[in-house]
């Protein structure tokens, strides 16, 4: 990928760029219409921590019903691992929602390519002033989230993400700069 490596993206910044492809904007004298599909799209990838690829691939089918609770079952593409695991039901709901006014009852849930979802997503993130952002930018998003909400362990992320090396998932939560200086100066004790 060169010099070019994309970050996590922060909450505020993920609710900005979904609300921007959702309603539409213009920039540099060019109209970006309402994109649901798109924002969909993104949705699913911060949420699920599939890779884009993967999110493109699924149908009504990939979500199954075990027990009480529904799962995601795929076989993903860049490793060819099954994953198999929870959706949480505000996410089950949302798909719903989203076939229903899709009028999808089976098959494909996108009707467009990896593409179009990265050329709306580099133009949404320069309206928006975003760097170093791309599709991935989710998956590390959510990494990032559960590497907080499961008390910083890693191994829970790791194996989420399916990743062979803990070093892997450490290059996906890795903090900036800036975070890191605000983490110092938040635990100094002078006695």
């Amino acid at each position: 990928m060169g010099e070019y490596t994309c970050r996590a993206i922060s909450e505020e910044e993920y609710k900005s760029l979904v609300r921007v492809i959702r309603c539409g904007y213009e920039y540099n004298n060019v109209v970006h219409r309402p994109n649901d599909q798109i924002a969909t799209v993104l949705v699913l990838e911060a949420n699920l921590g599939c890779r884009i690829g993967d999110i493109m691939e699924l149908t009504t089918k990939s979500i199954v019903k075990d027990g009480d609770i529904w799962k995601l079952n795929i076989v993903e593409q860049k490793t060819g691992k099954r994953r198999m695991f929870i959706v949480p039901a505000p996410i089950k709901a949302f798909i719903d929602d989203y076939c229903r006014c899709s009028g999808i009852t089976e098959g494909k849930l996108f009707d467009i390519g990896a593409r179009a979802v990265h050329k709306q997503l580099r133009a949404a993130t320069a309206y928006l002033g975003l760097s170093n952002v791309s599709t991935h930018s989710l998956r590390k998003k959510v990494a990032c989230d559960l590497y907080e909400r499961t008390g910083h362990d890693i191994e829970a992320v790791s194996s989420f993400l399916q990743h062979s090396s803990i070093n892997t998932t450490r290059t996906y939560i890795r903090r900036s700069d800036a975070q890191l200086e605000e983490a110092i100066n938040q635990a100094v004790s002078i006695a």
